[in-house]
């Protein structure tokens, strides 16, 4: 008979995608899967559509969708994104445990082994352990945030005042020296929003395990130091389980209908840049004409996923209307090269296709895998969350990135010939660019290697798996 588990993702694709390609390995272990998902947590968002794709992604798996029922959070733009989504979680609290409740008693011969959640949701570690159901954190990011959310109560005994303004660098084990303005954003500030941060931090201690959707061999350095609890001084460090790269990626991504994989399709092998900013990331219109600007100069092939935000604060990306944000006749000199699309774009097809070189990212860590998978390089442009600290180490430690600008104010524009020269650079015609791209290969055949047979994650998601089947 199969084992139950239960897991808990944020709300958001960046929390949902990896969830549920954790879900898929888990039931190639003989588990049964229940996900319980909620509403979007921001204005102008929507669910519904994309957890209708997640739900067709595992048709034929032992994967069930529970929806937990609405909560009615009116966004209050006086308090930070990290407040509100937090706050919007823990109401959801008394949903989740009726739900995890109702499964517990409904077929008791079969009980649940364990709850996998969110790194977002560790308030549910009091209703885990009500429940007496072990519970694990799902650690969607790489493995240096893990290190500074574990190290982050410490830090926070060290530090007064705000991060932001700190002089000099923030040191955390495991991690070179850090400039202050690559830290995640919700730590800059000493908000209610830093509040909620370090509240999750202090419960990570709490966790049965930590699972991380990264591999042993990219990170090793801080995996150790992890390990050995210098991290984490005063507790006993959790369990630590790297199990990636997992990300959904189709076998043959030139056969898709998509309108931009068919126009991947007739290019040169790794001769187009993908431009991509992850599902919230936007432009304002000037800056998007200093793109244009730029990549028409580059003389690159490119595609570029463009969406614009014309509401204010926390209104989610629409369809952008080209002929009203790009330069006057940009289509028209770039057609023969270029292709701009202007709504969502199946990123991981794209990235995984043979004729994509380059990548113009946030540096997300899901999508920075998705790049790692097809061996492709990163021209690293963060924008907001951890992906400042995510691309200062692409580039600084791993080498697996370039540079677009060492700025970490985020303030002014990035002007064309920036852009020009970053692209440039990314597609090799400079050696610092040749040296990226050459790693990014090489991490790319380690990665794919980590999740087979007799590989590192494999060998750690079998561990896993028989901890978990153990009910501990």
């Amino acid at each position: 008979m199969k084992a139950r588990l239960v897991l808990l993702p944020a709300p958001g694709s960046g929390h949902m995608t990896p969830m549920v390609e954790l879900a898929k390995h888990l039931v190639q272990h003989n588990f049964s899967i229940t996900l319980l998902t909620m509403g979007p947590a921001f204005p102008s968002s929507s669910s519904s559509s994309s957890i209708a794709s997640y739900i067709e992604s595992v048709v034929g798996l032992d994967i069930t969708f529970i929806e937990l029922p609405h909560v009615d959070l009116p966004f209050d733009r006086t308090k930070s994104a990290m407040a509100h989504l937090s706050l919007f979680i823990e109401k959801h609290n008394p949903h989740i445990k009726n739900a995890i409740t109702q499964l517990k008693f409904s077929s008791p011969s079969t009980p649940i082994h364990a709850l996998v959640l969110d790194f977002f949701m560790t308030s549910m570690f009091d209703v885990e352990e009500e429940l007496g159901i072990p519970g694990y954190i799902y650690f969607a990011s790489g493995a240096p945030l893990l290190a500074l959310m574990l190290y982050l109560p410490t830090l926070d005994a060290k530090i007064t005042g705000h991060y932001k303004d700190l002089e000099g660098e923030v040191e955390i084990p495991g991690l070179p020296p850090l400039p202050s303005l690559v830290l995640p954003e919700p730590m800059l500030v000493r908000d209610e929003g830093y509040q909620s941060f370090l509240s999750h931090a202090l419960r990570f201690p709490k966790a049965k395990g930590i699972i991380v959707n990264t591999f042993a061999e990219l990170e090793s350095a801080v995996l150790e130091t992890i390990n050995e609890g210098r991290c984490l001084p005063d507790h006993p460090t959790p369990p630590i389980y790297p199990v990636g790269p997992l990300i959904g990626v189709k076998e043959n991504p030139e056969m898709s209908s998509n309108a931009c994989i068919k126009w991947l399709n007739k290019q040169p092998l790794a001769s187009v840049v993908f431009l991509c900013f992850g599902s919230m990331g936007t432009f304002p219109a000037a800056q998007v004409k200093e793109i244009a600007l730029g990549l028409e100069q580059s003389g690159c092939r490119f595609l570029w996923a463009l969406r614009f935000r014309s509401g204010e604060g926390f209104s989610m990306p629409s369809d952008a209307n080209l002929d009203e944000i790009l330069p006057e006749g940009f289509l028209d000199r770039t057609m023969e090269r270029g292709l701009v699309w202007p709504s969502w774009a199946p990123q991981t097809e794209i990235l995984a296709h043979p004729a994509v070189g380059g990548f113009v990212s946030h540096c997300g860590w899901n999508s920075f895998l998705e790049s790692l998978w097809g061996g492709v390089p990163v021209l690293a442009w963060p924008l907001y969350a951890e992906q400042r600290l995510n691309g200062f180490l692409l580039v600084k430690e791993l080498g697996l990135a370039v540079e677009l600008r060492l700025d970490y104010k985020g303030e002014g524009l990035v002007k064309g010939e920036e852009v020009e020269r970053g692209v440039r650079c990314l597609m090799g015609e400079y050696e610092e660019g040749k040296k990226v791209r050459k790693r990014a290969k090489e991490f790319s055949e380690i990665g794919k290697g980590a999740i087979e047979e007799g590989g590192s994650s494999f060998a750690t998601f079998k561990r896993l798996a028989h901890q978990f089947a153990q009910g501990t």
